[in-house]
């Protein structure tokens, strides 16, 4: 399993708010969703699923993504003033929140807050790391 923190970056929106969590599970796995402890959402193969702020709790979200056996897959902490907004100098402005990504051998499974991830095709993972 090959893991990376990334920053992301998008279109604006507003700066210091709760934004959307999204799972892009292109994996063979089922994967739970889990902020704070509560699962929040299930996330079949190949599916990629948005949780809206109005189904979450206030922040700050502890968030990890777990197999049905609760193998925990990838996490991170999601805090208020975590998206940040940039003036670029071409007069466009970026976008950068909280993301996280890991390559299995089964597919790639990416989670963010804010702005969608952008990056390299999927690695090749590991093997046996897409035991349930």
């Amino acid at each position: 399993m090959v893991a990376l923190a990334l920053n992301a970056a998008c279109s604006p929106s507003p700066t210091g708010e709760a934004h959307d969590l999204v799972v892009s599970n292109q994996t063979t796995l089922t994967i739970s969703l889990v902020v704070n402890s509560a699962v929040v959402r299930t996330v079949q193969p190949h599916r990629q699923e948005t949780v809206s702020t109005r189904d979450l709790p206030s922040l700050p979200w502890s968030v990890e993504t777990r197999t049905r056996s609760g193998r925990v897959l990838s996490r991170m902490t999601v805090r208020a003033g975590d998206v940040t907004e940039t003036a670029l100098p071409n007069g466009g402005r970026e976008m950068k929140g909280d993301a996280v990504r890991v390559d299995l051998s089964c597919g790639r499974l990416d989670m963010w807050s804010g702005p969608p991830l952008l990056g390299p095709p999927p690695g090749p993972g590991a093997p046996n790391d897409c035991e349930p």
